[in-house]
């Protein structure tokens, strides 16, 4: 099930009280306050990718105005609680929450008679902290290679054989700047395998400023990315390369349709990493973007996190970029459709 199929099973089921059902749950014992819980089907946030592996798995729970009364809970989600119509605690970890904005993200652990079709869980609220269970629970048992598939989205990995990448829901091109000269998809090399993304300057292209190398759309609109655990590439090169997670108007769009990159001036966060000539891998979390100073587009992470749609990459003070293997962790592909 995707991203639109799984919002459009919340809000039928909501008004119908199927998929969402206000309940009793608690007794007066537990607090003075009476204590909700909601009743939500598992095929409802869980799709038949999620299934793939055997055993256990993580759902996401997206959660906004439409579906869910911030009102009724505390600034942090701190009240929240998740268990099984039988009391059992269920692991799960608060990935992003906004009461003011109103809108959440919840990782549930699904396992055991949650994986049966048709099986449902509580989502509580006006709980103790004692009625949390462990996040760290969430994954626990869960291989590396399934928290991928899960929990994070591969931009590019350069080996389907050209600049258009489709590793996300929206396909696009690599958007190459300058007219550089040999640049374009090329063996990895310097002990790595595979292909990858080479960048090279021509004489005098690159000596000033930072100078827009190659940028690529993430998501047709403009998408929230504040879950976002970390942003992370290989790259090699020299000088130093410039990461910038932007949102582009129908302006910036059309600059980059007549291939004027250099007259780019997005909202964006950016931070920039010394390179090696060696490989390396950079891993970047949101509070290591630069604060937001107004200067070329700026405004930092908290700024721009809610309306990114193009990743783009630039170098200062050297001559030749490498990139590989560009993946964003703590969202999946839903985030981006």
């Amino acid at each position: 099930m995707n991203g639109a199929a799984k919002a459009s099973a919340f809000l039928p089921f909501l008004v119908l009280l199927g998929c969402f059902e206000d309940q009793s749950a608690g007794t007066s014992t537990e607090t003075e306050n009476a204590v909700s819980a909601r009743s939500i089907l598992v095929d409802s946030v869980l799709d038949s990718g999620d299934r793939a592996f055997p055993g256990p798995t993580v759902a996401v729970l997206r959660l906004d105005a439409g579906n869910f009364d911030f009102s009724r809970t505390d600034d942090s989600g701190r009240d929240l609680a998740v268990q099984t119509y039988q009391g059992v605690p269920i692991p799960f970890e608060i990935a992003d929450w906004d009461r003011v904005a109103a809108r959440g993200r919840l990782d549930v652990r699904i396992s055991g008679q949650l994986l049966v079709p048709g099986a449902r869980f509580l989502l509580l609220w006006n709980q103790r902290l004692a009625h949390r269970s462990d996040p760290v629970s969430v994954w626990a048992g869960i291989t590396d290679s399934q928290k991928l598939s899960l929990n994070s989205a591969l931009v590019d990995d350069f080996e389907g054989g050209s600049l258009l990448h489709n590793r996300l829901p929206d396909t696009s091109f690599w958007y190459i700047g300058g007219s550089l000269p040999s640049s374009g998809l090329a063996p990895a090399g310097s002990g790595r395998s595979g292909t990858a993304l080479q960048l090279v300057c021509g004489a005098g292209q690159c000596d000033t400023g930072r100078v827009l190398l190659a940028a690529t759309l993430l998501a047709t609109t403009p998408r929230s990315l504040r879950s976002m655990d970390s942003l992370e590439f290989w790259a090699r090169g020299t000088g130093s390369v410039w990461i910038s997670l932007e949102h582009m108007d129908s302006l910036q769009l059309q600059l980059i349709q007549e291939g004027k990159l250099d007259s780019l001036q997005p909202k964006r966060a950016w931070t920039s990493r010394i390179l090696d000539t060696t490989w390396q891998r950079i891993r970047l979390a949101p509070a290591d973007f630069d604060p937001g100073d107004g200067l070329s587009g700026n405004i930092g992470w908290t700024g721009v996190r809610d309306s990114v749609n193009y990743i783009t990459f630039l170098i200062q003070g050297g001559s030749q970029l490498w990139l590989d293997d560009i993946r964003i962790h703590g969202i999946d592909g839903d985030d981006l459709r």
